[in-house]
């Protein structure tokens, strides 16, 4: 029961993920022996706790890097907290995200609709008036990243799973708030996120297959999505033309011109990094002096950047191209490995999930707890064999 409303609630609110992992950490035993798994772990992750030192030597700030290069370790806590701690079958689970990401998105569209608004002192429970949504302190982007979740296991699980007409209606009507909301959030990384979930998701040819058998859902669900564009057509609209529009505040100029700085100061550490964490203090020097597409009155703030809107570009600023390699082939690696046996369209399903994530992130710098948690799930099943083929 816990571990179900640890799923919904985390899924709905990024303040709920924090007791969720507690709770994970006292379910599952010998934590830290479980923390390394063979041999090759050991070496991957010795060389990346060698290579964090390094860069935190280097760096301007070397207590706050070395701190802050302990986060990928962090990061296999929770992927062995995935792995070990996670009871319920991939499908339930897949169902509670749903859930909890329809929650968040009814939340968002009625506060929305009847410009409602709820704070307990000056921190945000939900405010209505938010142009593109606050729910408990968590702005657009960080909704937009749970709600892509839900969207892309609904549209799984009606797919493939569900075969009676309540279950299927069930679905549907969970899958209009997650778009609702999603459409209120309208994230530019949201969208890349979706497009890149659905694309891995119809990838697998026995999905495919689920996908024309159930041809008038698809229909209904591209409905869903052409009206909630159309009812928040002009926000989207509006967002649409700044982004595009050369000088002004809000374009996607102003976010080329943080990664043509960011990759300055990328070549000029490119082994080691600044040092992790330290993007903030060491961005200035590298930020463009000018810059044709970005108003002059704006180049200031945008020369303090905090943040590359960026995960591959905040590791390898952070870490270098040394570090960043060794995490980032942990983690595919893993994934390849929690894929290449017992392959099911559970999993491809979960694997879409995780696609939208990394699609995201290619406009963005956010976590998720989902991201480790169903890695680890993915390399649950210890039995090496193969069920279904790509």
């Amino acid at each position: 029961m816990l571990e179900k409303l640890g799923l919904i609630f985390s899924s709905f609110s990024y303040i709920f993920q924090i007791p969720f992992v507690f709770y994970l950490i006292l379910r599952v035993k010998k934590l830290r022996i479980k923390f390394i798994e063979d041999d090759k772990d050991k070496i991957i992750l010795v060389l990346l706790f060698i290579s964090g030192v390094i860069s935190s030597l280097l760096s301007s700030k070397k207590l706050e890097a070395f701190l802050v290069s302990l986060i990928p370790f962090i990061f296999v806590g929770f992927y062995i907290l995935g792995k070990e701690g996670l009871k319920e079958s991939n499908k339930n689970i897949i169902y509670y995200i749903l859930l909890g990401s329809s929650i968040l998105g009814f939340i968002l569209f009625v506060s929305r609709i009847f410009k409602f608004s709820l704070y307990i002192l000056e921190f945000p429970i939900v405010d209505g008036n938010a142009p593109r949504g606050l729910v408990l302190g968590v702005k657009s982007q960080g909704l937009s990243l749970l709600l892509e979740f839900g969207i892309v296991s609904g549209i799984g699980l009606l797919v493939y799973f569900e075969r009676n007409i309540r279950d299927i209606l069930k679905i549907l009507l969970l899958l209009v708030f997650c778009i609702l909301g999603f459409m209120i959030t309208e994230t530019r990384g949201g969208i890349l996120g979706i497009l890149v979930g659905l694309i891995v998701l119809i990838s697998n040819k026995e999905f495919l297959n689920q996908l024309k058998r159930k041809w008038k859902y698809v229909l209904l669900i591209v409905f869903l999505f052409l009206l909630a564009f159309f009812i928040f057509f002009n926000q989207f609209y509006n967002k649409l033309t700044i982004s595009l529009q050369k000088g002004r505040q809000g374009s996607i100029y102003e976010r080329i011109y943080i990664y043509l700085g960011t990759l300055r100061m990328i070549k000029d550490n490119l082994l080691f990094g600044v040092g992790p964490g330290c993007f903030v203090y060491e961005y200035p020097k590298y930020a463009l002096k000018n810059f044709p597409y970005v108003p002059e009155f704006i180049l200031g703030e945008l020369s303090h950047a905090v943040t590359t809107h960026n995960i591959y570009f905040y590791f390898l600023s952070g870490w270098g191209i040394i570090g960043s390699s060794f995490f980032f082939y942990w983690l595919f690696k893993k994934i390849y490995k929690g894929l290449k046996f017992n392959y099911s369209l559970d999993k491809h399903i979960i694997l879409a999930i995780l696609m939208v994530y990394f699609g995201h992130v290619l406009l963005d710098d956010l976590f998720s707890i989902h991201v480790p948690l169903l890695i680890g799930l993915l390399n649950r099943n210890k039995e090496y064999t193969l069920v279904l083929e790509k």
